[in-house]
């Protein structure tokens, strides 16, 4: 799945009840971050936003399903791959690749039975 925003509003009277709100956003697998507004709260990753709404409305009551959008990847995340993919190109070419100096054949005698049972 793809990670996504989720906003929900839930009531939050005082901090005991956001905090709870905060933990069982977080306890959740594929949880990357949550955030708590005074009257929302923000969750992104890879999670199912149904079971996400269903699991805070057990815990903390009446919950609304806000939005749900799709959270773009950053672009430093694609220049630190591009990053990585140069070093190890430079990396393979410090090092030569080393060939034997005749080709090895491997030849099978077709009267044998094969080792493998499988084949």
């Amino acid at each position: 799945m793809v990670q996504q925003k989720i906003v929900m509003k839930l009531t939050m009277k005082d901090d005991k009840k956001r905090s709870k709100a905060l933990q069982t956003a977080v306890g959740l697998k594929g949880v990357v971050s949550a955030t708590v507004e005074p009257d929302k709260i923000v969750v992104v990753g890879d999670v199912d936003s149904v079971t996400l709404t269903m699991v805070l409305r057990k815990k903390m009551g009446h919950v609304d399903l806000v939005s749900v959008t799709e959270e773009k990847e950053k672009k430093e995340d694609k220049k630190d791959e591009k990053k990585e993919e140069k070093t190890l190109e430079t990396w393979l070419s410090h090092y030569p690749v080393m060939h034997p100096p005749y080709p090895i054949v491997i030849q099978e005698d077709p009267y044998r039975e094969p080792s493998c049972i499988i084949l």
